[in-house]
């Protein structure tokens, strides 16, 4: 493959990575964190899926996949940038758009700085998205913009230490991001890391991984650590190996070995252990994984099984108001994880469709909404959804025919 064809450089899944853009919530209350959920202790009851509805709504304006999407804190949902044409070839969009929940309606929110697919997102203690790195249609990109929602504008936001795409980046307790790892120009993999204040738009480099890695997860430990899981290395090779990085010393330290190497996964933080989910390995057309395992400080153990292989759905994970997390991306049904932890349950309404690299958001209201991907043969979709206990009383959710 060659950067001519940027959305199977990094997502048709041929030779590409999973770190597309996520919704992450603030570091003081992550709610749907970067490469991974976190669930508060406080929201764990009793969960099951008999309640749970998933209700087609009215589609998005144009087809996205891999795109970003953030709950702005005013309760709708930016939705940035993604591969926007079949074949995510060519067709990289430029603008935005939001979701408002009162009335399930999208509307336009204006343009990027630099057209952008597979980057990150990160919503600031000010209410303002920052977009970090991605492809775009000059190839992969160093550049940070930022949304402030007064103004409904993006902005330029000063740059990265060097391109990055198929990264993760992470918000920290202090308010700087974390960004490691992915691939630069030529399609170099990166053992890298680097620190962004967002305050001042400067980055500045901190100890690189042990291993160049690329489609990892990255996901926010209770204690302000992260841990970074598997990936990518070459085209060749997927790593089982984990990673801690502390931010007191801007370091990583080994942090174990996963039963299987899997890459383009997606990971769920609960309490003080991460359970990593689905992916694959190299060649993907061997099959997707349904299995997870636990991570915990002594090392990691089997976890519940799925109902379908997955992967490419780090970014179609979200939390439900009781604690329970919905797993929404790469199969035809959405699946519910237990607020324990212990199981899956499938949804009875179907999604119909594999689509990979979809987002879920969740809502204030305890709602989420779900929204675009790719089938299996890359036809980006406008679909969207939403997720609830029941259909509100007066809410207009139209369901849709597309």
């Amino acid at each position: 493959m060659t950067p001519r064809t940027p959305h199977c450089l990094w997502l048709a899944g041929l030779c590409l990575v999973a770190a597309a853009a996520c919704s992450a919530g603030t570091a003081e209350s992550p709610r749907v964190a970067e490469a991974g959920v976190s669930v508060s202790p406080a929201a764990r009851g009793e969960s099951g899926t008999a309640s749970l509805a998933l209700v087609a709504i009215d589609p998005m304006p144009s087809p996205r996949a891999a795109h970003s999407a953030t709950r702005l804190r005013d309760g709708r949902v930016l939705i940035a940038g993604g591969c926007s044409a079949d074949g995510c070839e060519e067709g990289i969009a430029g603008d935005a758009i939001v979701f408002d929940p009162r009335d399930a309606g999208f509307s336009p929110a204006g343009n990027l700085v630099e057209p952008r697919v597979g980057h990150r997102a990160i919503i600031l203690a000010d209410g303002s998205v920052l977009l970090l790195g991605g492809w775009t249609r000059s190839g992969v990109t160093d550049l940070v913009e930022r949304y402030v929602p007064e103004t409904g504008r993006f902005e330029a936001a000063g740059r990265m230490l060097e391109p990055r795409d198929g990264c993760s980046a992470t918000l920290l307790a202090d308010g700087t991001i974390l960004i490691a790892g992915g691939y630069g120009d030529g399609m170099r993999r990166l053992a890298t890391a680097e620190r962004y204040d967002p305050a001042s738009g400067r980055s500045r480099a901190v100890g690189s991984m042990s291993q160049p890695r690329m489609s990892h997860t990255a996901t926010l430990l209770p204690d302000g650590r992260v841990l970074v899981a598997g990936g990518s290395r070459s085209s060749s090779e997927v790593l089982a190996t984990l990673e801690v990085f502390d931010p007191a010393t801007s370091a990583f330290t080994p942090a174990g070995t996963l039963a299987r190497a899997r890459h383009k996964h997606a990971a769920v933080a609960m309490d003080d252990r991460v359970l990593l989910l689905g992916g694959a390995s190299i060649p993907e057309s061997d099959g997707h994984f349904a299995d997870s395992e636990w991570w915990g400080e002594d090392g990691t153990s089997a976890g519940p099984r799925m109902a379908t292989g997955r992967y490419k759905f780090l970014d179609s994970l979200a939390v439900l108001d009781d604690g329970s997390v919905l797993v929404a991306g790469g199969g035809a049904n959405a699946e519910v994880l237990s607020a324990d932890g212990d199981a899956f349950a499938t949804l009875d309404e179907r999604i119909g469709q594999q689509l990979a690299f979809a987002t879920a958001t969740a809502l204030d209201d305890g709602r989420i909404l779900v929204a675009g991907g790719y089938d299996p043969d890359i036809r980006v979709s406008r679909k969207a959804w939403l997720v609830s206990r029941s259909t509100p009383a007066g809410s207009a959710l139209p369901t849709t025919t597309n």
